[in-house]
């Protein structure tokens, strides 16, 4: 399925980060993607099933959840940090910030595991 990527910070996300990004605590509040009812029942997903982000510019596997928020149709949102850097284009256009908002990605069910983050710099190196 095709979806528009959003990413940003979360209260979650800035707290995990300064306890530890190797703890499992950063994983939950980081690697995860943000889905609507909408998108979960055209999957058939159910929250806590990994998917797989495929991006012009790279791939990550997170875990789906049920977003408590309300997003833009056929839209995820993935906290910012270093799954969400695997499939956001590095460039910056001369603006020295790359474009988090409406990224064109496709997501699929995976039962790939979701790579911790110390895993997943030495696997990519890129993020």
């Amino acid at each position: 399925m095709i979806v528009n990527l959003i990413t940003g910070r979360t209260v979650w996300q800035g707290q995990a980060i300064e306890s530890g990004k190797d703890l499992e605590m950063y994983i939950n509040a980081a690697a995860i993607a943000h889905v609507s009812d909408e998108i979960m029942a055209k999957m058939g997903l159910e929250s806590g099933q990994n998917i797989k982000i495929i991006a012009p510019d790279g791939d990550v596997v997170v875990k789906a959840v049920a977003t408590k928020e309300t997003l833009p149709e056929d839209t995820i949102y993935v906290p910012m940090g270093p799954w969400a850097n695997r499939v956001v284009d590095p460039t910056t256009n001369s603006t020295a910030m790359p474009f988090f908002k409406n990224i064109p990605v496709e997501i699929i069910h995976t039962d790939e595991e979701v790579l911790d983050m110390p895993t997943l710099m030495k696997v990519y190196g890129k993020v």
